[in-house]
Formats: structure tokens, C-alpha cells, sequence
């Protein structure tokens, strides 16, 4: 065989596949060696002479390979692996709905419903398209025995015991009651298993790793209504694990046509969602600051070809606008550009008459205006801003117009929220998160770019000498080339396997079942005395006691999320302070909600404010 033409073989794919696999020991002689007649072998050294002057250790070589040889897994090790994992998974799913969202166990009993209160047993708790359910009083899980009752908790190899004042984990039985949660280093926080010389059995890695449930917020927790909760489903997780086991680099057709098809096919699935057309390209990327930077970067290019003009340049966000957006104007080199934050009218919407004002006045004093974001779905109040007033500016001033979806992007699956939607259609781009509406893991941005050569334009790969071997194709629209990222993580299973195996109608219902939650919540506090309460209009709802200090405002905060059932947090718009919900975790449903109704009622009764004859809405 000759070495130099190796891959020229016939049988050359074959030979490698059986390379790459863990029977690579019984097939490594399964075509002969093109070294074995040019060394001379001196066996009682295990040294070959290369040439008279080089000497090459074999001893040291099969050494090495024994070592190396512990990275290649059984089939046996990586079922005994997945077993013990998921283990660790079902023990951590089945605390979740028990457990504060930031960690320590809530009281045996909740207020529900119409001031009757519940055992935590008297109904179950469902978790995600799967329906995962805990049992009266008790949950059992495997090896582990995660068992939970009215007043203890006890998970996995460490027995992590809490009542509702106090959590006890692993050796050092870190203690921590309602009043000692904090931000930063939490109360329960340790140091992980530190990188070592040699390795650890996997029941020790896995005993290390799940003390991360204890010190994080829980974001899939039905009661985690603060910030845009994140959540993953199971198909999702899978989906990573066959992205990782496969491991294709999936940004360029000629390394693996399947794995770019599988990612274009999401993104003009997202694309036609939105209205369209079949030109248009996008990619999955990290979140959506990175698909607001790709968006941008192709809108300055297009816009502001010479970075001289970058000083020049004008940006207009709201006031409510995501602060992602202006972050990326220094990472695409434009520190210098003028960023304009236009106010927002009484419905939280970029008020279209003072951005065309802003516009004519950096006109005039020899400014270049060159891209507006619209959001629909902003992050304090979920509003939507007028896109189709935005476009006509925008094409007036002959700007980019790019649309922030990243919160409310994928609502446009619900018949009822469509209208919100409209003339998103015309857009240059959008950003949107499907790590936030279809339940991906953390990590999963798409952007999309209407016309898709400026996006290709924007991005195209020039291959390094050491690829000039591979057979490219002028038509193919690799993703490398439709981003800055390269080596990226292979994103399309953990969206793709959901909708495949759950069907668009599951998410579509899970999103509308928010809409109708967060309307829920606003007509039953709209009813409740001293609430001035924000009507929704995606699944966001802003409350708090008019008429008071913002301190007491915070006092009303503290005493609802007091016990730890809930987590949520204020937020200013307008100059005014208030308490702000937000309903998006699939595992949220109208139980959670009325206990969190009831909680709301009670704290306003113990603050013991004056009577009203009627209450304030908003």
C-alpha cells in the first residue's frame, strides 16, 4: 500500500470506520503496516532503528496506547455510565416540584384555589410533555430511593435531607433557611472535584456533579417565575447526548451533508413561521445576544461599509430594548456609534413619532442612521412594539430594520397571539431564543436574515491551505458560512428530536396555556384590593400597591417569596417600581398559579395596609 496515497484506497473508508470503532484491537491488522519491511527490530530492547542515527522506543509507544486506550468505552461502561447519570437526573426531576426554585424545601402545606388549603400530595405534580408524575407523598427513584414527605427530602448518595426551615447536603451539611438565600456564593455552595493527575470512579464524578442541583436557581421549578426562565425537556437532553456521541462537524456539507441539512431545515421551519421567504438564511446559534451580533454585523456591512463612518452611525433601540443589543456594538467594533434610546408610550411600545423625530434631528446634524430594533415580547413587560409603523420609518431612512424576538418569538405559533406578529414578515432579521419558547437547553439562539446572500456575504469562510483538498460545492450554503462561529456545537438535535417526537401542537398548547395563565392571573388580581395590576399582553404580568414607597412595594416582594414556593422580582418601567411574573416554565399550571394567587392576597393582609372602597387596575 502506498502511505502517501493512503485515502486513495478502495477499501480506505472501510479500514476507517473499523479504526474509530472500540473493536479497533481484533481489525488494527486488517491491512498490512507500510512500516514493517523498511525497520529493523532489536527485541530484547523494543527499540526499532529508524535510521543510524534514530532510535524509537515501542515500550514507551504501547504505554502510551494502554493509557490512551481508556478513552475508547464499552458498550458495557457507557450503559453503566448512562444508568448511573440518569439516576442522578430522575432524583433531581423528582425533587424540582418539591423544592424551592432556589434550592431548600418548601413548608408541608399550600394555600390553593379559593382559600382552601392543599396537601401537597392531593394532586400531581406533571412535568413536561411527558408527564412525569410524583405520587401522593412520596416519590421513590431507582437505586437512589429519592423519597420525599410533608417534612424531609432525601436524594441520592449523599441523602440530602430538608424540612422547610433548613437543608442538610452531603459531609458538610450546609444549612439553609428561608432568610440566608442569597446571590453570589450561595449557602450551600462547594468547591467541585478538582482536576486530577489520575482519575475517579464515575459514581464520585456523578456524586460531585449533582450538588449542583443544590446551588442553582431552578429554572424548570414551577414556581421560577423570575427573569425568562430557562427549560429543557428530555428529548431535548438526548438529543445533546447523540450531538456529543456522534460529534459530526456539522457546519460544512462536504464533513456531514445530514447534520447541515437537519439545521437548515429549523431555520426556514422558523422562517416560514414568521413569514418568510424561501431566500432567506439563518443558523442556530449560542443565544440571542450571538444571533442580534450576526444580525448586526451583516446590517453594517450592508449599511456602513466604511468603519470610518462607524463614529457616525446611529442605532435606535426602546428604552425597554433587551441590553444585549447595544453590547454588541463593541464586540462588531463600533464602540463610537451613537446609540438612541427612544421612550415608549403608555402600552410599553416604542413611540414611533419620537424615534421619526430622532431620526430627522441625527439627519440634520450629519449623523448616519442605519439600523432600529423592534422587540416584540419585551423582557419587563412582554409588550410588542408597532413593527409595521417601525418598517415604514425605516424604509423612509433607508435603515435596517432588525427584530428582537428572542422572549415572544415562538407565541407566533399560537392563533391568538399572531396578530402581534404582523410585519415582522418585512424584516431585515430576526433573533429569537428557542431555548426559551420550544424548551431547549440553554444555549440555542437562531438567527434569521430575510435575504440571505447579505448574511452569506457577511460570513464566507476563506479555507486555510490545509483544506484545500475538500470537494466544495459553489451552491452548498455551509452554516460556517453563515456566521462567525466555526468548531460550534451541533445544536440542531437538541431542537430538532423535541418537535419530531412531541409534534408542533404540544408546544403550541404549552405556549398558549402561559397566554392564558398570565390573563388568569391579571383578572384574579385585578379583583383583589390595593393591586394595580398590568394587563398581559404575552405571558408577562407587572402588579404592586399603589400609592406607597418602593420599599414597602419590596416588602410585599419579601413577604410573598418569604417561604420559597416562589421566585420572582421587580422590575422599574416608566420610573415606577414593580413586581414582576412571569409565567413560561411548561411545568407552571393553574394550581401553581393559584397558590401563588393566595400568597399575593395573604402578604397584602399582613401588611395591613388601610381599606380601599375599590381596587386599582392597570
Amino acid at each position: 500500500m502506498d502511505v502517501t496515497n493512503f485515502s486513495s484506497q478502495p477499501h480506505w473508508r472501510h479500514c476507517y470506520r473499523n479504526i474509530c470503532t472500540d473493536n479497533f484491537v481484533e481489525r488494527k491488522h486488517s491491512f498490512p503496516s507500510p512500516f514493517t519491511t523498511s525497520f529493523k527490530t532489536h527485541s530484547r530492547t523494543k527499540k526499532i532503528t529508524m535510521s543510524s542515527e534514530v532510535v524509537f522506543n515501542l515500550e514507551y509507544l504501547t504505554r502510551l496506547e494502554e493509557s490512551a486506550r481508556t478513552l475508547e468505552s464499552t458498550p458495557q461502561q457507557r450503559s453503566e455510565m448512562m444508568f448511573k447519570a440518569q439516576r442522578e437526573v430522575d432524583a433531581y426531576l423528582e425533587q424540582l416540584s418539591l423544592d424551592h426554585p432556589t434550592g431548600w424545601v418548601i413548608p408541608p402545606k399550600e394555600t390553593q384555589g379559593q382559600d382552601k388549603l392543599v396537601q401537597p400530595g392531593q394532586y400531581q405534580v406533571q412535568s413536561g410533555p411527558n408527564q412525569v408524575q410524583s405520587g401522593p407523598d412520596r416519590v421513590q427513584s431507582g437505586p437512589y430511593q429519592a423519597q420525599s414527605g410533608p417534612d424531609q427530602a432525601q436524594s441520592g448518595p449523599d441523602r440530602v435531607q430538608s424540612g422547610p426551615d433548613q437543608v442538610q447536603s452531603g459531609p458538610d451539611q450546609v444549612q439553609s433557611g428561608p432568610d440566608q438565600v442569597q446571590s453570589g456564593r450561595g449557602p450551600h455552595e462547594t468547591e467541585p472535584l478538582p482536576i486530577q493527575e489520575n482519575g475517579v470512579s464515575i459514581d464520585e464524578v456523578l456524586r460531585d456533579f449533582s450538588r449542583i442541583g443544590n446551588e442553582m436557581e431552578r429554572e424548570g421549578h414551577p414556581g421560577h417565575m423570575a427573569y425568562v426562565p430557562g427549560n429543557s425537556t428530555a428529548p431535548a437532553a438526548i438529543g445533546d447526548f447523540l450531538a456529543a456521541s456522534f460529534n459530526p462537524y456539522s457546519l460544512n456539507v462536504a464533513s456531514c451533508r445530514r447534520a447541515v441539512k437537519m439545521q437548515q431545515m429549523i431555520v426556514q421551519w422558523v422562517g416560514r413561521l414568521f413569514g418568510y421567504p424561501s431566500a432567506c438564511a439563518g443558523n442556530l446559534t449560542s443565544g440571542g445576544t450571538v444571533a442580534t451580533m450576526v444580525a448586526m454585523t451583516t446590517a453594517r456591512d450592508h449599511k456602513v461599509p466604511r468603519s470610518k463612518d462607524y463614529s457616525r452611525s446611529v442605532l435606535y433601540l426602546s428604552e425597554l430594548t433587551h441590553d444585549g443589543v447595544a453590547k454588541c456594538l463593541s464586540t462588531l467594533g463600533m464602540r463610537e456609534a451613537v446609540v438612541r434610546k427612544v421612550p415608549v408610550d403608555d402600552k410599553y411600545r416604542m413611540d414611533v413619532n419620537i424615534l421619526r423625530k430622532f431620526i430627522e434631528n441625527d439627519v440634520q446634524n450629519n449623523l448616519l442612521p442605519f439600523l432600529v430594533v423592534a422587540t416584540t415580547g419585551t423582557t419587563d413587560v412582554g409588550s410588542v412594539d408597532p413593527v409595521p409603523a417601525i418598517r415604514a420609518v425605516a424604509t423612509q431612512y433607508n435603515m435596517w430594520l432588525h427584530v428582537d424576538a428572542c422572549y415572544g418569538g415562538f407565541f407566533v405559533l399560537c392563533n391568538s397571539a399572531k396578530h402581534l406578529f404582523e410585519g415582522v414578515e418585512t424584516a431585515d432579521s430576526i433573533a429569537v431564543d428557542p431555548h426559551k419558547g420550544l424548551y431547549a437547553p440553554f444555549g440555542t439562539g437562531l438567527v434569521l436574515v430575510r435575504n440571505g446572500t447579505l448574511l452569506r456575504n457577511s460570513n464566507t469562510r476563506q479555507h486555510g491551505n490545509y483544506m484545500q483538498d475538500q470537494l466544495t460545492n459553489p451552491e452548498d450554503w455551509n452554516p460556517e458560512d453563515l456566521t462567525f462561529e466555526q468548531s460550534a456545537h451541533f445544536r440542531a438535535p437538541r431542537v430538532l428530536l423535541p418537535l419530531q417526537l412531541y409534534g408542533v401542537a404540544t408546544f403550541r398548547d404549552a405556549l398558549q396555556e402561559k397566554l392564558e395563565l398570565a390573563k388568569y392571573l391579571y383578572l384574579r388580581l385585578k379583583g383583589q384590593a390595593h393591586i394595580q395590576v398590568v394587563e398581559p399582553v404575552l405571558s408577562t404580568v407587572l402588579f404592586r400597591i399603589p400609592g406607597v414607597s418602593d420599599n414597602t412595594n419590596r416588602a410585599l416582594l419579601r413577604e410573598i417569596t418569604t417561604d420559597g414556593r416562589f421566585f420572582i422580582t421587580t422590575t422599574t418601567v416608566k420610573g415606577v417600581l414593580y413586581l414582576r411574573v412571569i409565567i413560561f416554565c411548561y411545568r407552571t399550571h393553574r394550581q401553581d398559579v393559584d397558590v401563588f394567587i393566595n400568597k399575593v392576597k395573604d402578604a397584602v393582609v399582613k401588611m395591613e395596609l388601610p381599606e380601599v372602597e375599590f381596587c386599582h387596575a392597570g
